[in-house]
């Protein structure tokens, strides 16, 4: 996907500031983990498809310094993470991984959180 200049630059601070580019993970594939719930995995593909129709440009798979692996990272145009919550809800993911991306910089407001068991509607990601 071609990117507006600026979004480009966005993306490239973003990518040199926060990923941690050492780790030899391929980056945009979607990983099929078996400690997810099936819903969980089908709301990132869904998710995924929506943004690819959209145009929104997004990355799967993505190793962050603090060594969190967000389930989707969109710096540009939406919430930078969006994170399926599958088994865990909303408090969960603040008292239990938020830490880490706090350190970091960063705060509840770059976070999309989805619910995996409620059917998505696409206005809740913008």
């Amino acid at each position: 996907m071609k990117l507006s200049p600026s979004d480009q630059k966005t993306v490239n601070d973003f990518f040199r500031e926060h990923v941690d580019r050492s780790y030899k993970t391929p980056m945009n594939c979607i990983r099929m983990n078996v400690d997810h719930t099936s819903a969980h995995r089908v709301r990132i593909f869904e998710i995924c498809n929506l943004l690819i129709d959209s145009k929104i440009p997004f990355w799967t798979e993505v190793r962050m310094k603090n060594g969190c692996i967000p389930d989707i990272l969109a710096p540009t145009h939406i919430s930078r993470f969006i994170e399926v919550l599958g088994t865990e809800t909303p408090g969960d993911f603040f008292s239990k991984k938020f830490h880490k991306y706090e350190s970091c910089g960063f705060s509840e407001k770059d976070f999309l959180l989805v619910d995996a068991k409620v059917e998505l509607q696409a206005q809740e990601l913008w």
